[in-house]
């Protein structure tokens, strides 16, 4: 019994070493080494197989059968291994080129071997929808048609997310020729291995309920635990310094302000010109206002009084070395300071020394610089400004000022309009007439409105984008829930510590803050929801943000009961704010990418976060335990607490997890790619299951012991969500 246990367990470490050292190998070697090395390589399958049978041989020795919810979920773990298993050795997946009215008959795989279907497939027509009133693609749409031989056909639509199934073979949108005259479909075979692989993502689900209401499993057992009962606290599931420098030229603010209340294509999207001012500052400067001025007057001022802003430092520049190479003597640059080391050529001599020299960083500070400046220049040329709309040919176009591309088979006046129409502005702002350019201001308003219909964003749309800008608050309300967690933290140790009350007054002002703070976060996503179309979880601030919005539901809800939630409630949400707060500014909301246009994905997300937002709790469950370790009592109760947050947070974990594999399976065709992102995941599950298993692993009932492991396994965490995006890379880096 012994050794097979071991076997069991130590076959899974060795698993973890694995897949954590080919995930760096990837980043090292490249992703084609470590797949024939690794994933693709029989010795990779013999491990998962002997992981596999022995864990199966072990549950059944220790009589798993008399705990049936337990059983069902080993069962349902090992039928999704014979699923992988089964996908592994006789799944066939390949690419196929369908030129359209063209029939194809074959498939080609990633080794090159061509497979021939049972039937032919011919691209009827293929189409791309975008987004009212702009160019961004929506959706990929390809309409074909099966010829099964005997003189039937079946027609059928692949596009993103949208599979279509004929005789066993699943057809993926792929890609697309650039003339718009083909399409690229992913072609997979795998019945059998889908088709047990989700029977046992079914039965898991199933299983992890099953556990959690079975009054005989462990989850039960622990919140009967008497130790809960002696005691009160308990966890449960939880200055920017002003410059007074002279302010450079721009518009007063109330004509900034009107200019902000225009349209602008931006970013494949039309949104309030309000909303591109604000990136756009905060892009150069790390803030959205400067000097007092708000964005709108900043993007003014580059527009009509470009000599004055020019000599602005306002460019970010923290790189050492990029600093001497523009002659700076602080962390700020101006578009001068550029010119003048580009135009001497210092520049290019300082590029082929840095390359030379294999300094990558300052090579990317440098391109980020760089980046600035050309936005800076753009803006000031008005090449960004894409304010004009056009209604034309059936298709609603935006051209910039001075567009040299616009139809000419248009209404001359129209044609002036847009070609001219901003000198007539330069020339009020020259002259200093402010009445005469809100006027004008007006004017191109009300054409937008005409020339834009209803492909424009309706008026409370417009509305809710303009309140979501003015809701900035996310930086100062992340400090505040921060401090006063870490309060909070102290002195809910030192009430434990000397067997004493958490103050009245601390949990009030927590509470407070808490509910204040939750209203805020709630607005801003709702209105966040609205501007984008869709729920806000496709990117790293999005999911952060969701992560302490979840966190302080889970802090109020339990607060009242258990005090020692509010303390790493509140820690734990400041912290989440904080990092969704580290960027320069929040990511641009953009136009959903085709693929993600799924509800799996909110799921997804949302599940992944909430065990997190646990999985982080049980990390400052795990500190405070140690700054109390010579109170065996306290100690002993978070211990039970620990394992308590244990199960709903691994059961969280797994479920996000296999929610994405089928995502993955309806978008892509293959529910397991190995991508480091999928590979960090499986790890941290695999870390955070296995004090799941004290029964069978008695250090891990030691409480101490138990509270540093779950310190040390939110290091895991950190890597998926962090090192991932920063480091290692991949398809899911941008999560």
């Amino acid at each position: 019994m012994k050794i097979l246990k071991w076997l069991s367990f130590g076959a899974l470490v060795l698993m973890l070493a694995v897949l954590a050292a080919a995930t760096v190998l990837e980043k090292t070697c490249g992703t084609q080494i470590v797949r024939e090395w690794c994933y693709d390589n029989i010795m990779f399958v013999a491990l998962w197989a002997v992981i596999a049978v022995s864990a199966l041989v072990y549950i059944f020795m220790r009589r798993m059968w008399k705990r049936p919810s337990v059983l069902m979920l080993h069962l349902a773990l090992l039928l999704i291994l014979v699923g992988a298993g089964i996908t592994w050795f006789t799944a066939v997946r390949g690419k196929m080129q369908a030129p359209k009215g063209q029939p194809v008959n074959t498939f080609t795989s990633p080794d090159g071997t061509r497979h021939e279907l049972p039937f032919t497939v011919t691209l009827k027509s293929f189409d791309i929808t975008t987004y009212p009133g702009t160019q961004a693609p929506m959706d990929f749409i390809s309409h074909i048609e099966m010829d099964n031989g005997n003189k039937t056909t079946t027609s059928g639509i692949v596009s993103m997310n949208k599979v279509f199934s004929h005789q066993g073979y699943r057809f993926y949108q792929s890609g697309y020729d650039e003339n718009m005259k083909g399409a690229v479909l992913s072609v997979a075979h795998d019945t059998w291995g889908i088709a047990v692989t989700y029977v046992g993502y079914s039965l898991l689900l199933l299983a992890m309920i099953a556990v959690l209401i079975d009054s005989k499993a462990g989850f039960r057992r622990l919140l009967r635990h008497p130790i809960l009962k002696r005691g009160t606290i308990a966890i449960i599931m939880l200055f920017a310094i002003v410059h007074v420098n002279a302010q450079p030229t721009t518009l007063p603010r109330e004509v900034a302000d009107n200019m902000g209340d225009l349209y602008i294509l931006y970013n494949n999207r039309v949104c309030p010109f309000q909303t591109f001012a604000r990136q756009f500052t905060a892009k150069l400067c790390g803030k959205t206002s400067y000097k007092g001025l708000t964005a709108e007057q900043v993007v003014a001022g580059w527009i009509f009084f470009y000599d004055d802003w020019k000599k602005e430092p306002m460019i970010k520049v923290k790189n050492k070395e990029l600093q001497h190479i523009l002659n700076i003597d602080n962390r700020w640059a101006s578009i001068e300071d550029f010119y003048q080391t580009v135009s001497s050529g210092e520049m290019q001599k300082a590029i082929d020394k840095l390359k030379a020299a294999g300094d990558d960083a300052t090579i990317n500070a440098l391109g980020q610089a760089d980046e600035r400046y050309q936005i800076a220049n753009m803006v000031a040329a008005g090449t960004l400004l894409k304010i004009f709309p056009l209604n034309h040919s059936s298709s609603l176009q935006w051209y910039s000022p001075g567009s040299l591309d616009i139809p000419h088979d248009i209404e001359d006046g129209k044609w002036l309009f847009i070609r001219n129409g901003m000198d007539y502005l330069y020339d009020m702002v020259a002259r200093q007439d402010w009445n005469g350019a809100n006027h004008f201001i007006a004017k191109l308003k009300k054409y937008q409105k005409k020339e834009g219909g209803n492909l424009l964003p309706s008026e409370n749309h417009f509305k809710a984008e303009k309140l979501y800008n003015a809701m900035d608050w996310d930086a100062p309300l992340a400090m505040v829930l921060a401090t006063l967690g870490i309060i909070m933290f102290i002195i809910t140790c030192r009430c434990v510590a000397y067997s004493q009350q958490i103050p009245w007054w601390a949990r009030i002002v927590t509470n407070v803050v808490l509910v204040i703070a939750l209203l805020y976060l709630t607005i801003s996503i709702m209105l966040r929801w609205i501007v984008s179309g869709h729920i806000p979880m496709s990117n790293g601030f999005e999911t952060m943000q969701f992560m302490a919005w979840a966190t302080m539901v889970i802090t109020i809800l339990s607060g009242h009961r258990w005090t020692l939630a509010l303390a790493m409630g509140t820690l734990t949400a400041g912290l989440a704010l904080m990092v969704a707060s580290f960027g320069e500014s929040d990511p641009q909301i953009t136009q959903l990418m085709p693929v993600l246009s799924s509800p799996l994905l909110s799921i997804h997300v949302a599940a992944i976060m909430v065990a997190y937002a646990l999985l982080a709790f049980l990390m400052l469950c795990g500190i405070m335990a140690l700054f109390l370790r010579k109170n065996q009592e306290t100690i002993e109760r978070l211990h039970v607490i620990g394992q308590i947050l244990l199960f709903p947070a691994v059961f969280l974990l797994t479920t996000g997890v296999f929610i994405g594999a089928v995502w993955a399976n309806i978008s892509w065709g293959s529910y397991w790619s190995w991508d480091p992102k999928e590979t960090w995941a499986l790890i941290t599950l695999i870390i955070y299951a296995l004090p799941l298993h004290s029964q069978s692993l008695p250090t891990l009932r030691r409480p101490l012991f138990f509270h540093g492991y779950c310190i040390a396994a939110f290091l895991a965490v950190i890597v998926t969500y962090f090192g991932v995006n920063f480091i290692l890379g991949g398809m899911h880096s941008y999560a």
